[in-house]
């Protein structure tokens, strides 16, 4: 089985005070985007699980790889042994705020909960609240990857609320050579106290009302971040803000041939990763 795990962007983010579980309190807009990570799943003749990975170096010990992680927590729920050989191919960049490592978690749950359901059923092993609360525990915007749409979300990531009528954007999307790890974004972000965020129905509307939180840190410790929006709006973009945490930012276009003529020239330009997206109304997995 080979399915593909989206990335992510976020329009509105704002973040609202910090609770007293130690996580904050967030209102957000999160909109699945066409730029994706594979997952592919096969029998491991060997027993238990022998992960591989594909497109990344990363520092961080396997274990501590959101599929690895995932696959232990669905085994001790489930009361399962996971046999299989999994092979991620990253083409979302890490420590970009695009959910890359979410979207593999997510995808993860959704697999081994379809691969592990009784025979006589199209049902998953576990029921979908439980396969939410595993989510959950992984990391807050692993729910929103259980099935991807654009959402209104609250709490630190547990409120999720689909956005029907949510505009479609086409993007250009921009990383520097640079992580950030969330943690750190968080440290020097000054809170907002809102009660009322604004309603997104059209790109008049998303004009008007793009916010994230964390420029107020990020942007100040990492000039780069100021340079990037600046080239996307120097080149046609209508917006531009970095996306969740960082370090990606995106550039939203009215037209395509917009779109177009921005990629192109910014590939020349930008030393590094760059992508040309389009937000998804909805994502399936299999």
């Amino acid at each position: 089985m080979k399915i593909l795990t989206p990335a992510k962007i976020n329009p509105l983010l704002y973040i609202l005070g910090k609770r007293e579980d130690g996580f904050h309190e967030l209102y957000m807009h999160m909109v699945p985007v066409n730029l994706f990570d594979t997952l592919s799943f096969c029998e491991n003749k060997k027993k238990g699980l022998n992960f591989k990975m594909k497109g990344a170096n990363f520092s961080v010990p396997l274990e501590e790889n959101m599929v690895v992680r995932a696959v232990r927590l669905f085994e001790k729920t489930a009361g399962v042994t996971v046999d299989i050989e999994i092979i991620l191919e990253k083409n979302i960049p890490s420590g970009a705020g695009l959910g890359g490592g979410s979207g593999n978690a997510a995808g993860v749950l959704q697999v081994l909960n379809h691969i592990f359901r009784p025979s006589s059923t199209q049902i998953g092993l576990l029921p979908s609240e439980k396969l939410f609360e595993l989510a959950l525990e992984l990391g807050s915007d692993v729910p929103f990857f259980l099935a991807p749409s654009p959402c209104e979300i609250r709490g630190r990531g547990e409120e999720i609320n689909p956005l029907k009528k949510y505009p479609e954007l086409m993007l250009v999307i921009m990383k520097p050579h640079l992580s950030i790890s969330t943690p750190s974004a968080y440290q020097n972000c000054l809170a907002e106290k809102c009660t009322s965020f604004p309603e997104v129905k059209t790109l008049v509307d998303l004009q008007n009302h793009l916010n994230n939180q964390f420029e107020t840190s990020l942007l100040p410790q990492y000039p780069v971040l100021s340079e990037l929006k600046c080239l996307l709006l120097q080149n046609g973009a209508f917006g531009a803000l970095v996306s969740g945490s960082g370090s990606a930012v995106f550039g939203i276009f009215y037209k395509k041939k917009l779109q177009k003529h921005a990629f192109k020239k910014l590939s020349c330009l930008h030393t590094g990763e760059i992508y040309s997206c389009e937000t998804l109304t909805t994502h399936r997995y299999f």
